[in-house]
């Protein structure tokens, strides 16, 4: 699988390389707020890759690779289920509930301690492990619309037989399984199986690096994504009517104003009220 850093061109050979890129995104990051004692950085390349470090003393606590998408999902009962991803509810725009995600979120360290948040957001999905498809057509008739683990199928039960659905079963070009929302909160992890339609894309050049990669705006199952990859998985920059799909990582961010200390500003952290 393809690194989260390879999506948005910011992938390392070494740890003199990591040293390399940790130095570059501190000198020049700004800082979202404070928590719990540790500072949040977010570091972009004019490219748009970001880096969201958090800084305790002279230690460097995480780091999350993310990329500075538009936002295309309204997110609603934004919460914390482990120290890394907060899973949500997407919602459409009469303000029901459409499906729900899991991801990593720039601010994850300054949510309030109680209540849940939300509000329009921007999603990003790192591809480490997809593959463009032409069209609908050719998604459909591939195996990566299969739905399920890639065994056979075997024979198509009695009521699917009755009911004349097609078998095997298939995902569509335009659907979304979050894995962090199922089993236990504590073990849940941003990987998701998204197949989308590509709206628009573009290569991108990381000014650090000079390496590409390649960011698709995508519509998937109820929301809109920034999907990045990199240039070489691609080949060409996928057209608009073409089909991205595999497993992705998933970064959140929640636009808005976050004070040195990580409380509430004027726009940000509003508890979601439909």
């Amino acid at each position: 699988m393809t690194s989260n850093l390879d999506c948005i061109g910011l992938g390392v050979d070494d740890h003199a390389g990591m040293d390399r890129l940790v130095s570059i995104a501190l000198r020049g990051a700004e800082r979202l707020g404070q928590a719990g004692g540790v500072s949040v950085l977010r570091w972009q390349d004019p490219s748009g890759a970001r880096l969201i470090l958090g800084v305790r003393g002279n230690e460097v606590t995480d780091l999350l690779p993310s990329y500075a998408g538009e936002p295309g999902a309204r997110l609603a009962n934004v919460r914390a289920v482990n120290e890394d991803v907060v899973v949500a509810d997407v919602l459409d725009e009469d303000g029901q509930q459409v499906t729900m995600l899991a991801a990593e979120l720039e601010q994850r360290r300054l949510l309030p301690a109680t209540g849940t948040v939300g509000g329009p957001a921007c999603v990003v999905a790192l591809g480490v492990d997809v593959t463009v498809w032409a069209d609908d057509d050719a998604f459909a008739a591939s195996d990566a619309s299969l739905l399920g683990d890639g065994d056979e199928p075997g024979e198509a039960p009695p009521h699917v037989v009755e009911q004349g659905w097609p078998w095997p079963p298939r995902m569509a070009a335009e659907s979304f399984i979050s894995y962090g929302v199922f089993g236990e909160p504590e073990q849940a992890r941003a990987y998701a199986r998204l197949n989308g339609r590509v709206l628009r894309a573009q290569r991108k050049t990381v000014a650090v690096t000079g390496r590409e990669f390649v960011a698709a705006r995508v519509r998937t199952a109820g929301f809109e994504v920034d999907v990045c990859l990199p240039a070489d998985a691609t080949g060409e920059v996928p057209r608009a009517g073409s089909v991205i799909a595999g497993t992705v990582f998933l970064v959140a961010s929640l636009p808005g104003v976050v004070t040195a200390d990580g409380s509430p500003g004027k726009r940000s952290w509003l508890p979601w009220r439909r």
